[in-house]
């Protein structure tokens, strides 16, 4: 009996060191590597790279983090793209370890390692880390992976891999265009039936050709932003588009406060899906092919641009709305504040919203002062007034234009122009059913 008993404590104690050495051994082991490479490579401090080093079955890529932004600069220098490098970083600093297979390095080509499909190269402080990307796994549920100086192979999920696809394209800054809009203080827009030209007088622009008027700041400010900040769909490298092999030109000439000239031809090249636009800004090292939008985009016309803003007034300085709507007629007042329709409070948020909608009201067009209609009585009409009782603008929106659809909405609703007339804008307008709608009604204003 002794000695079964003492048989029994060898079996048991075999089976505890069994367990230490095969799975507590090993799993403390596994936290460890997991640490280490979480403290080398997956929560390094995406400011504190400066250097980043692609190679994949697309090419070999450099990256270096200037004073502003990043560049690429190999295998050619160009501005990089911020949105693939938020992608990169979201790899390197969120990146999953799944499990750590092995911690033999010699079991490297087992897994694809001696052959990697992607290395992802980090600079930071001094110190260069590598990650290799290997195989998959035959379950397809990660793929094999090892950083540099720490001995193991471990498993990580799609998104870390992610850096085997990304080839120039992605690592380029998609725009065109290198210019900066708030700086821009004349703009010409040559087509084939007509000049534009537009101009920046102590902060206000006006239309000087094909006819002369004010200008809507807002739709000039978009339509340069627009241009700055369209991503090209392709890019040729090293070649200047030739004007004799498209079907149209559209030629946009900016100039700067700085007497910095920028020209800009934009070439309509077809309706297919690989087609659309080819754009060149002269002295850049490539052309590139947009979207058919883009051409839509710069092809305007100069009435476009023309100052369309129905009110022109300072929030704080509102304090009393009248409203007509068809047969219906309220007062908004404010007292302090609040709103207040006769006795009943205006719900602050729903207030504040149709305010906003007021000041950025546009016309949808401007008609000659030769536009015949009724206005003996609006059918609309908003006024805005100031705490001492003066004007701050009011809008009467009379009559539909006849044969004026402009086609119908999702909901199947068929929208028209409607004649209107504004004291903030000299001549007859037009405004449309879907901004009719956005008047609210008293009962849509208290809660």
């Amino acid at each position: 009996m002794k000695f079964k008993g003492t048989f029994v404590l060898l079996i048991a104690a075999l089976v505890t060191g069994a367990f230490y050495i095969f799975y507590i051994l090993p799993a403390e082991n596994e936290r460890k590597i997991k640490e280490e490479l979480l403290k080398r490579f997956f929560r390094v401090d995406e400011l504190q790279v400066e250097f980043l080093r692609i190679k994949n079955p697309h090419g070999t890529f450099q990256l270096s983090r200037g004073e502003k932004r990043w560049t690429l600069t190999s295998p050619t220098v160009l501005p990089a793209d911020s949105k693939t490098l938020d992608r990169i970083f979201r790899i390197i600093i969120k990146g999953e370890i799944l499990k750590v297979i092995t911690s033999d390095i010699s079991r490297a080509a087992e897994f694809e390692l001696d052959k990697p499909r992607a290395v992802l190269a980090i600079g930071y402080r001094g110190i260069i880390d590598e990650l290799v990307i290997g195989g998959m796994t035959p379950s397809m549920s990660g793929y094999y992976a090892f950083v540099k100086g720490i001995n193991a192979i471990f498993l990580v999920d799609e998104d870390i891999a992610q850096i085997r696809t990304i080839g120039l394209y992605d690592l380029r800054s998609k725009s065109l265009f290198d210019f900066d809009p708030d700086s821009i203080t004349d703009i010409e827009i040559v087509k084939k039936e007509e000049e534009i030209v537009l101009g920046k007088n102590k902060d206000i622009w006006k239309v000087y050709h094909p006819f002369s008027g004010r200008a809507s700041t807002d739709d000039i400010m978009d339509f340069l932003f627009g241009i700055r900040n369209q991503r090209a769909d392709e890019f040729y490298d090293g070649q200047v588009p030739d004007a004799r092999n498209y079907r149209d030109t559209i030629t946009l000439k900016l100039s700067s406060r700085e007497n910095e000239a920028y020209l800009i031809d934009v070439h309509f090249w077809g309706t297919g899906y690989n087609e659309g636009a080819v754009a060149y800004q002269k002295g850049m090292k490539y052309a590139g092919r947009l979207p058919r939008d883009f051409w839509n985009f710069v092809n305007r016309q100069a009435t476009d641009f023309r100052y369309r803003d129905l009110f022109h007034f300072a929030e704080e300085d509102v304090w009393k709305i009248d409203i007509k709507k068809e047969e219906h007629a309220y007062e908004l007042v404010r007292r302090g504040d609040d709103w207040f329709i006769g006795q009943e409070t205006v719900d602050a948020k729903k207030l504040k919203d149709f305010v906003w909608f007021l000041k950025a009201w546009k016309s949808e067009r401007l008609l000659s002062h030769s536009a015949s209609f009724s206005r003996d009585d609006p059918a609309y009409e908003i006024s805005i007034i100031d705490k001492n009782g003066s004007s701050l603008g009011t809008l009467r929106i009379y009559d539909k234009i006849k044969g004026e659809s402009l086609g119908f909405t999702q909901e199947g609703e068929e929208q028209f122009l409607y004649y209107a007339v504004s004291d903030n804008l000299d001549d007859i307008c037009t405004v449309t059913t879907l901004d009719i709608r956005k008047i609210q009604d008293r009962e849509d204003l208290i809660p």
